[in-house]
């Protein structure tokens, strides 16, 4: 050895702390005698004698391999190529050696490989996250090879086994834990599932059934991998996370497993199949589809907010906290307090609660899925962000653990040696250092675990009565015990509600349910009892919020839902007692209990950008090409936001208008999605609709027109939607250009059926909206679509001046900017010009005349507030009158669809008197507030007779000063 390379190793080994300078020294003895030289190859000695010095695994593979390690001691620090470990796949799966010469070569490769990871992380090239995956890739190869290897040997003596269909079937494993995760340790087990498709026998001399088949196959794997040879191992495998685990078939078909799983499954289980993937041989897609989509998502993920997880993982939390003291793990940086179990339940808590409904918390992953759970319901950015800086310390540290002598342990050392190992694997300057640093980020975890577990767990002050409550309820008191203990506790109503109670618990839904759901309900009655005792309509409250109760008992999660966040019950009893379609709205759509866990539900709606964004969100979840999935998205959409409006319009966070604003933007971005989800239906099945003209090809556009209620920005609670549907096609050659070409006018026509159907089908939550087409040309009679130019003939020659008032309050709101632009054009042409002003007055009193007289449901005692004389229809006519009668000569009034703005600009056009002008704006806003609660309260619009006396006699006043003098 040269003098400046002895001067350099010298250098090395005393950098080392003391207690490993002897360790380095032994080494360097044994590899001399052996006839290595550390300065034969051209890698830093300083690496090479840290990770001898860290890793007896190491050293003795640098012993045993030393020849290879000098040929290959150059590339040591660059990362592990793929092709790498597909091609010793490759290779061993298609060898023609013995098994013994084959886990001789799995072992040796397996050993080399990871003396590369080691040597990487030594150096400080490789981050926490490369060495997990590049471990878990080597898993997967390795058992790829093994399973190709074993399948040959057996199909010469037994065949295969197929399908009814005579498909061979494989056999699948499913990778759980830390494998399926992605996230392997350096020494750990593999945690394996072995199953298979379906099939009765194999299909060769010599048969065996499919379940003996597969099983003999799953053991050659495992014997490959697991049987410790004088070269070691490659993984230790662990099948008990199986169905029935030591006691159930090595081996399990997916119809074994689905039963499994819908009739055992357990708690436990569905966080560890959050992490279930396909590893070893990739199967068919339709069978790793299966497995996946049909199997094991629909165990892991309900389609439910699923609070009930919150239960199980303070269970955990308490057997975490037992099996720590009885097996003293204080020490144990897996299953120790603030150890990396307790980041996996955090995070796997969270996505058992809403992967259901966020497909993007899906993940196997842990480091993948924790920046996705940033959000008010998930957890905060800066929580995120030290989570996983936890993980990786943590991770890190666990690896250099195991890879000191290749042993499955999470133990942190307590001999000098192995602990100067760790503080030099992991750069540090003593073992007290790494150990104020271990006990910072275990103290964090600790923390953020407690919270997550005991998220707004439900306390209060007067646990003695919640007590009392329960214990009524356990005993299935009758209503005289209930009546006589809740007057002894000053309840109101205390005959009423002890009726509604045992009317409830008996029930045939509430006794047929599981123990689960009577386990919450318990926790659940006494919260509600003392939730309802603070309404001011306590009686109201409690029905309602029982009919709600009555929905969710089947998906008790919803229970566990309320249970766990006490101030979403409060939320939910205050708008149960003030509205009944608020309840109803619940009561129908469960999920929209998760909107009440955000307090600003009270205090405003989202704006319409939020809105929009929300939309994309969602949507963004879902392939473009389920057009079933993204109407349900769609749906959830809808029902979410209009809650969400209700319950601020309800609240006073937001004004009348605003309210119509927000559910006019809302219907309008539920049409142009509704919209585009035809649109691509159509076209991707029949081409995009052209036509000629001019020598010119040219695409046809479609637009949809808003009439009424939307058209005029003044949407309510379950407003029809009415529309009118144009496009603009005209011309020669008119047809889609697919590979089915249709007849553009048939194309709409089904179009719009399609449009009308993804608005209009009955779900098991109802339709989004019901749709009008009534005031299209001609009517019922007419065709469903009409040409631009057909629209405006339609105009010019038949439309009535009833018409010509709806009109007014139409404007584009989905489809072609340009539809919408010659819809303009027309619609300020037909107002200025066509309407027929000599008998407008006379039309506009008859037509108010005969609406009253048919629809009016006002009697003495009672005012309609929608056609009673003085009410919102008056208004209506007012301002269609004068807008009609003064568009020629004043174009402006025309300009906005709504009756607010269009009063505001006869105003300042003089057409109307401005006292008459507030007037009018002030009482329209107090008939569409009060008419808003009532729809809330699913009431008809009628108030008492005197309410609104002096508002009709002003609205009175204003119709005679202006239509009864024009009509006289």
């Amino acid at each position: 050895m040269k003098a400046t390379e002895s001067a350099a190793l010298t250098h090395a080994v005393d950098a080392l702390p003391q207690v490993l300078r002897g360790v380095v020294d032994r080494w360097l003895q044994r590899l001399d005698a052996a006839g290595g030289c550390v300065g034969s190859v051209p890698a830093s000695a300083r690496t090479l004698l840290r990770l001898v010095a860290c890793s007896e695994f190491a050293s003795g593979v640098l012993l045993r391999d030393w020849p290879w390690f000098a040929e290959h001691a150059a590339d040591m620090e660059a990362p592990r190529k793929p092709e790498m470990l597909s091609g010793f796949a490759d290779a061993v799966a298609c060898s023609d050696e013995t098994p013994e010469v084959v886990m001789q070569r799995l072992r040796r490769f397996r050993n080399r490989y990871l003396l590369g990871l080691l040597w990487r992380e030594i150096a400080g090239v490789t981050a926490v996250e490369e060495t997990l995956t590049s471990l878990s890739d080597l898993a997967d190869h390795l058992l790829d090879a093994a399973a190709r290897y074993a399948q040959r040997r057996l199909q010469e003596r037994f065949g295969l086994v197929r399908n009814a269909r005579g498909t061979p079937q494989s056999i699948v494993i499913l990778g759980m834990g830390k494998l399926g995760g992605r996230e392997l340790n350096f020494s750990s087990d593999v945690d394996l599932i072995f199953l298979y498709p379906e099939g009765e026998e194999s299909d060769g001399e010599r048969r065996l059934s499919a379940p003996e088949y597969f099983a003999r196959l799953a053991h050659e794997i495992v014997a490959l991998l697991d049987e410790v040879t004088g070269d070691g191992f490659v993984f230790r495998v662990d099948t008990r996370l199986r169905p029935f685990g030591e006691s159930g078939p090595p081996v399990v078909s997916f119809a074994a497993l689905e039963s499994y799983l819908l009739q055992h499954g357990r708690g436990w289980e569905r966080y560890a199949y959050v992490k279930a993937r396909i590893v070893g041989p990739v199967p068919a897609a339709a069978v790793a589809a299966e497995l996946r989509d049909d199997l094991v998502t629909p165990f892991v993920y309900r389609r439910y907010l699923d609070f009930g997880v919150f239960e199980s993982l303070r269970e955990m939390q308490a057997l975490i906290a037992a099996e720590v003291r009885r097996r003293d793990l204080a020490d144990n940086l897996k299953l120790g307090p603030g150890g990396i179990r307790e980041i996996e339940f955090i995070v796997q808590s969270l996505q058992l609660v809403r992967g259901g409904s966020r497909p993007e918390l899906q993940s196997t992953g842990l480091l993948a899925v924790l920046p996705r759970l940033v959000g008010r319901r998930g957890l905060a950015a800066e929580d995120v962000e030290r989570l996983a800086g936890d993980y990786r310390f943590l991770r890190r540290l666990e690896n250099f653990v195991q890879a000191i002598r290749d042993q499955q342990t999470h133990e942190l050392p307590d001999d000098a040696i192995d602990r100067a190992r760790l503080t030099v694997a992991m750069g540090f300057p003593d073992w007290e250092a790494l150990l104020t640093e271990l006990d910072s980020h275990r103290a964090n975890v600790v923390r953020q675990f407690g919270e997550i577990a005991n998220r707004e767990r439900p306390h209060g002050a007067d646990d003695g009565l919640r007590e009392r409550l329960a214990i009524l309820w356990d005993e299935n008191a009758g209503a005289g015990q209930w009546a006589g203990s809740l007057a002894d506790e000053d309840f109101p109503d205390a005959d009423a509600i002890s009726q509604r109670i045992t009317a409830f618990a008996n029930a045939p839904a509430t006794r047929r349910i599981d123990s689960t759901a009577r386990e919450r309900l318990q926790r659940f009655i006494p919260n509600l009892l003392q939730a309802v005792r603070a309404s001011d309509a306590p009686l109201e409250a409690l029905g309602r919020t029982l009919e709600v109760a009555e929905q969710v008992l089947r998906r008790s999660a919803y229970l566990a839902l309320l249970n766990e966040n006490p101030q979403v019950l409060t939320r939910l009893v205050d708008l149960c007692g003030r509205s009944a379609f608020i309840a109803d709205r619940i009561a129908r759509h469960p999920v929209l209990l998760d909107e009440l866990l955000d307090p600003r539900v009270y205090s405003a709606s989202p704006s319409r950008n939020e809105v929009e964004v929300d939309l994309r969100e969602r949507l963004a979840a879902v392939p473009a090409d389920d057009e079933e999935a993204r109407m349900e998205v769609l749906t959830g959409f809808q029902r979410a936001n209009m809650f969400r409006i209700a319950v601020a319009d309800f609240t006073g966070g937001l004004p009348i208008m605003k309210v119509s604003d927000a559910l006019t933007d809302l219907a309008e971005l539920v049409l142009r999605c509704a919209l585009h989800i035809a649109w691509r239906e159509m076209t991707v099945r029949h081409g995009v609709p052209e036509y000629a003209r001019d020598a010119e090809t040219r695409r046809a556009g479609f637009g949809i027109i808003a009439y009424g209620k939307l058209g005029g920005i003044e949407l309510s609670y379950g407003s029809d939607l009415d529309l009118v549907f144009l496009h603009d096609s005209a011309g020669e050659r008119e047809q889609t250009n697919g590979a089915k070409p249709l007849d553009n006018a048939v194309f709409f026509a089904r179009l719009v059926r399609r449009l009308v159907h993804i608005l209009t089908a009955q779900t098991g939550s109802g339709a989004l909206y019901e749709i009008d087409m009534r005031l299209r040309p001609d009517g019922r009679k007419g065709v469903l679509v009409t040409s631009v130019e057909a629209f405006e003939r339609y105009q010019d020659e038949h439309a009535w001046t009833w018409e010509h008032q709806a009109l007014l309050r139409a404007r584009p709101v989905a489809g072609s900017a340009r539809i919408g632009r010659e819809f303009g054009r027309i619609r300020a042409e037909t107002l200025m010009r066509r309407v027929r002003r000599d008998v407008l007055a006379d039309d506009v009193a008859s037509m108010r005349g005969r609406m009253r007289q048919e629809l009016d449901r006002g009697d003495a005692s009672r005012f309609d507030l929608k056609q009673g004389s003085g009410g919102i229809g008056d208004i209506e006519f007012i301002v269609q009158y004068l807008v009609l009668a003064n568009a020629g000569k004043h174009p402006a009034v025309i300009h906005y669809p709504d009756n607010i703005r269009q009063l505001a600009t006869l105003a300042a056009c003089g057409c109307l008197e401005p006292n008459d002008t507030q007037r009018l704006q002030d009482v329209y806003r107090s008939y569409r507030l009060r008419l808003h609660h009532l729809s809330l309260d699913e009431q008809q619009a009628l108030v008492p007779g005197t309410e609104f006396a002096r508002e009709r006699d002003d609205v009175r006043r204003i119709w005679d000063r202006y239509l009864a003098a024009e009509g006289a």
